[in-house]
């Protein structure tokens, strides 16, 4: 069997348009892979840093569990509904933890210390420099 000019070009043809195919497809499956990772290290960032809510949200994009996300949406909807209190507790805990961890560190720590300066009022007991003498009478 004898394959026609015509046919051996057009097998080439669909030979080379399938792996340009291929090539492409593992690269967009590339980016969203590196896109799901960088969530999965956002999500253990921000718990790191006392968040709950948005890190569980993050960690259902990276493995693509879109209904668990729906679900975590509708959660997060439900609470502010409900009242500032489970937003304030939240915050709360995040405050805590990210001045934990600035306090672990030489710039965090001169960073607070900083912080704590520019906050002086006139009227602290800390900001008296130097005190009159008591009047003797």
């Amino acid at each position: 069997m004898m394959l026609s000019l015509n046919t051996l070009v057009i097998l080439g043809l669909i030979g080379v348009v399938g792996f340009l195919g291929a090539k492409w497809l593992f690269k967009k499956d590339t980016v969203i892979e590196d896109r799901r990772r960088g969530a999965a290290k956002l999500a253990a960032s921000l718990k790191a840093y006392g968040l709950v809510r948005v890190p569980d949200f993050l960690i259902d994009y990276s493995v693509g569990d879109y209904s668990g996300m729906a679900m975590k949406m509708k959660q997060l909807a439900e609470m502010f509904i409900a009242g500032e209190e489970a937003v304030v507790t939240e915050f709360d805990t995040v405050y805590e933890r990210v001045l934990a961890e600035k306090l672990k560190t030489e710039a965090g720590r001169a960073l607070v210390a900083s912080k704590l300066a520019d906050a002086k009022q006139a009227s602290d007991v800390s900001s008296v420099q130097k005190a009159p003498a008591p009047a003797i009478r």
